[in-house]
This record gives C-alpha cells, sequence and structure tokens, in this order.
C-alpha cells in the first residue's frame, strides 16, 4: 500500500515545517508533499498533519477522496474557534482516524505534535541567559509586544530545528506568544510562559503559566516547568502511532 504524507511543508514557520510524523519515524518508501501543492501522487493511505491545518482540510476534499482511500489526522488542532464549524466537521468526515494535539478533547485520541520525538530533547544544552522570548514573527507586531533590549529575541521564521530549538533551551525561562515555542520549552523543562493570542493555546498536555500581552514582563517569576511533559507525550505519541501502524500493516 502507498503511504502519502501532507502537511505545511513549504512554509517558512518552523513549527509547521517539522510537525510531520513523516520526519521521525522509518516510513520505507513513503512520499512527503506541502498540502497546497496541486500535483498530490496517488496514495492507498495519507497522514495529514501535524498543526493547524484541521479547518482548512475540507477545501482538499477532491484530494481526499475517492473514499476507498484511508485518511489518518495526525497531531493536528482540532479545537475551532466557534461551537459549530461546518469546516472542522466536513475535514472530520473525509478522516478514518484523527489524532488531536488539543489534549481533553474527547472526541478524538490525543496526538501530541510529533516534534517532541526530536533526539534533541533527549539531552538539551544547559541554559545561557535568564530569560528568552521566542516570538511568532506573524502575530508579535499586532500584538504590540514591547519586549527590553536586554532579553534575547528569535522569531519562529527559521527553516532550522535544531536552530530553533537551541535557542529556545538557553533560556532558563522561555516567553512565547508562538504554539511550538511554549510547546518545545516544556519539553526541555524550561520554566513557560505563554502570551496566548487564540485558543489554541489552552489544550497543552501539562499547562504553561500564563500571561497577557500587557503583563508579561511583571509575569516572569512565574513560568511554570514539567519534568514529566517530555515523557507524557512522547507516551501518546507511540500509543497513536501503534493504532496508525495497524492501519498501514493492515
Amino acid at each position: 500500500m502507498t503511504l502519502h504524507f501532507q502537511h505545511l511543508r513549504n512554509t517558512t514557520n518552523v513549527g509547521d515545517r517539522f510537525c510531520s510524523p513523516f520526519d521521525y519515524f522509518n516510513w520505507n518508501d513513503a512520499t512527503v508533499s506541502d498540502i497546497s501543492e496541486a500535483n498530490t501522487p496517488d496514495y492507498d493511505i495519507g497522514i495529514f498533519g501535524g498543526g493547524k491545518i484541521f479547518g482548512g482540510m475540507a477545501k482538499y476534499a477532491g484530494v481526499l477522496e475517492p473514499r476507498n482511500r484511508i485518511n489518518i489526522a495526525w497531531g493536528v488542532s482540532t479545537i475551532q474557534s466557534f461551537p459549530l464549524s461546518l469546516r472542522y466537521y466536513r475535514a472530520a468526515k473525509l478522516m478514518n482516524l484523527i489524532g488531536t494535539r488539543d489534549y481533553g478533547d474527547k472526541r478524538y485520541q490525543y496526538a501530541p505534535c510529533v516534534s517532541c520525538m526530536s533526539p534533541f530533547f533527549d539531552s538539551p544544552p544547559p541554559p545561557l541567559h535568564d530569560v528568552v522570548f521566542y516570538a511568532h514573527h506573524g502575530k508579535s507586531a499586532g500584538m504590540k509586544l514591547s519586549i527590553p533590549k536586554s532579553i534575547p529575541t528569535e522569531t519562529n521564521v527559521c527553516d532550522d530545528l535544531t536552530a530553533a530549538l537551541s535557542f529556545i533551551a538557553s533560556g532558563n525561562t522561555v516567553v512565547s506568544n508562538s504554539y511550538h515555542g511554549v510547546y518545545w520549552a516544556l519539553l526541555m523543562g524550561r520554566k513557560a510562559i505563554c502570551i496566548p493570542f487564540s485558543n489554541k493555546f489552552f489544550n497543552y498536555r501539562l499547562p504553561p503559566h500564563y500571561a497577557t500581552q500587557d503583563n508579561w514582563l511583571q509575569e516572569i517569576g512565574h513560568g511554570v516547568m514539567h519534568p514529566d511533559m517530555l515523557y507524557l507525550v512522547r507516551e501518546a505519541t507511540s500509543a497513536f502511532k501503534t493504532k496508525v501502524d495497524a492501519m498501514v500493516d493492515h
């Protein structure tokens, strides 16, 4: 059976670029492409995600059908902005199996962002700074964040996962308005402070400390660390992969 992966692969957002299971496990002769590419190869089993693409997947109905294909969503955000969403309903109907990165969404099995399987998290380097700020490039200007020059700052516009993770690891406390910035900081056992701009930030397996765009400087001393976070999300990833393997090997 032919296996093909699709996600937001041709992107400058490092979190979206490196959130596909394709990059972390051996899938033999599987192929991968950006979900927006027109010339998707034919496949028997398609694995979509991760990232926040679920609500937009309904527009790819022509790609996902015919229904004799098996379609799997892995590590996608399934918590929509409104209680009822026709787009999310249509996307769910196109899937045979859904793994959500949103812990607590009991409609689906928990399948956190698979970037947790990066070997970087096995032994991240010790921090070099008391505080670093990892910013979402596309949102920070609109949030009018005022970051002191004394705080080392990088954005999620990056094509090198190790470089992004190394910067986050350099902070004892990591402040971020990036979903993956907060996620990766938690996986490293750093003190994490999240500045959310949507509801996608409220369903981590274990929560960070939350602050606002106005008070985050006053909240720096309240960062939350979770030494068990890496184990918990890797355990959940392994459980979901077991279910996927059963479908792929069927």
